[in-house]
């Protein structure tokens, strides 16, 4: 004889749900029948009274598992799809559902001319199209990139370069010119005063090309003898398919929809790169940082959402002082500070105010305002980067097991400033971190020393400068490479 099915052992129970399975839920069906009737019944499979227990025992064990399966849609460790949806959202977590990247961009053409909306340009490196957002007029008051022409070189006559945009420092370049100054020297002494955190400055002949690092507008004003040579007014553009589409600088250089007076585009910052749809396993991966990120009021959770939502950040640090006095840093007591390198400052101070503890200050030299839904404004403080510059020395011995590239110097230089570009803010330079991309990329490479100096400007430093120390990085810096700041020397 069977053994009589214990019901109370199954359902919801301490250890978690325990389903009753077909054979425990035919016994139990046998067992309440003869305990009802006091009859023995004929129960195997083959027989007419085996046959109606297996029906109703078929049914009740498809109730089952419905049971555990609804048990199961609880929670996000065993939900899937829209269960797991709506399972992940009473911690405040929802799926990150598919984008487009996004990305700003420089229109170029003649004064005056709107590129209309809708207008299609595409990456060179991936051949991916992108839809401008909004109409763009191109303008000297919206330019993300422009170049200035220096047209003549009078002794004694002051040139000047301004450039403005609304909440930041303006940047002013003067030079009165000395005999001997041609247009050309002029244009380099320019171009160096214009460098800061915001803006990259070029000199190429007698022209200074000036633009942003994180896609903005600014306007100029410049001096007599200066004229503007091109002008690349701001636009976003967003891509026209779903998912993972990288947008590095430069990428977008290509013109689709043709139209009269638009000559060029190109993009001096990169991209936001969008997404699929986030899976089932990626959602749970990010359950417990998401809880972490959504929940707000951490240093971690700020960063992560300002990393996330700022289109054109480049990189961020976010500070607190948990003291009640004013800490060495200058923050007052209580407060945090965020450093951020790229992206729109109203941007940044809105997704600060949103991200922040209630009742904790802000600390920095931009100051946003920012409403909130009673209609209250609040303003918001926080940091730009300073500028620093790093100037590598690298003298590399070969390895003569291996055959070293021709041109491994020159990819030496391009690894060095692709490596020291991604320290960030307030990261300082440590000269070990070089090696490990170096060795990874060149053969025939023995050994690398390496020493470095740092200089508030571009102004190349003397060989007593370098130092095989590592060096610091204020929090309130960001260390800038560039190739032309690298010398590699091959034994």
């Amino acid at each position: 004889m069977s053994e009589t099915i214990n019901a109370s052992a199954y359902g919801v129970l301490p250890s978690g749900f325990s389903r009753m399975r077909l054979p425990e839920i035919r016994q139990a069906i046998i067992d309440s029948l003869q305990a009802k009737t006091q009859l023995t019944f004929e129960t195997r499979p083959d027989s007419i009274t085996g046959q109606f227990i297996d029906v109703f025992a078929e049914r009740e064990a498809a109730v089952w598992e419905l049971a555990q399966a609804v048990y199961h849609a609880m929670y996000p460790v065993s939900a899937f799809g829209v269960n797991l949806d709506h399972s992940v959202s009473f911690a405040g977590v929802t799926r990150l559902f598919a984008k487009q990247s996004m990305a700003w961009v420089n229109l170029y053409g003649t004064q005056g001319i709107i590129v209309e909306a809708g207008s299609i340009v595409r990456s060179e490196v991936n051949r991916q199209d992108f839809i401008l957002t909004d109409n763009v007029t191109i303008d000297a008051g919206n330019a993300g990139d422009v170049t200035f022409s220096v047209d003549t070189a009078n002794v004694a006559q002051v040139y000047s370069i301004q450039l403005l945009r609304s909440g930041e420092t303006t940047i002013t370049a003067s030079y009165a010119a000395i005999a001997g100054d041609t247009s050309v020297t002029i244009a380099g002494h320019l171009a160096a005063m214009l460098v800061s955190v915001n803006y990259i400055s070029v000199a190429d002949a007698n022209h200074v090309r000036v633009y942003r690092l994180d896609g903005l507008g600014f306007s100029n004003v410049v001096s007599v003898d200066i004229t503007l040579f091109q002008i690349g007014s701001v636009g976003l553009v967003q891509a026209v398919n779903y998912g993972e589409i990288a947008v590095p600088i430069g990428s977008i250089t290509q013109i689709v929809s043709t139209q009269t007076g638009w000559d060029a585009v190109y993009n001096t910052s990169p991209g936001q790169m969008g997404r699929e749809t986030e899976a089932d396993d990626e959602l749970r991966l990010r359950y417990s940082t998401g809880v972490y990120r959504l929940g707000a009021g951490t240093i971690r959770s700020i960063q992560e959402n300002l990393e996330q939502n700022i289109l054109g950040l480049i990189t961020c640090s976010v500070y607190e002082n948990n003291l009640d006095t004013t800490d060495t840093g200058g923050r007052p007591p209580h407060s945090i500070e965020v450093v951020a390198y790229g992206g729109d400052p109203q941007a940044i101070g809105e997704e600060i105010f949103r991200t922040k503890p209630a009742g904790i200050d802000t600390f920095g030299a931009v100051n946003i305002n920012v409403v909130d839904t009673a209609g209250y404004t609040h303003a918001i403080h926080f940091s730009r980067p300073t500028p620093v510059y790093v100037w590598m020395n690298l003298t590399i011995t070969k390895y003569s097991e291996e055959a070293f590239p021709t041109s491994g110097d020159i990819i030496i230089k391009q690894i060095v400033t692709d490596t020291g570009n991604l320290f960030g803010v307030g990261k300082d330079i440590i000269h070990q971190r070089f090696m490990g991309p170096i060795y990874e990329q060149i053969p025939g490479i023995s050994n690398i020393a390496i020493t470095s100096a740092v200089t508030a400007t571009l102004t190349a430093p003397g060989g007593g400068a370098y130092t095989s120390a590592n060096k610091a990085i204020a929090v309130r810096e960001l260390s800038r490479f560039d190739v032309t700041q690298v010398i590699v020397t091959i034994l």
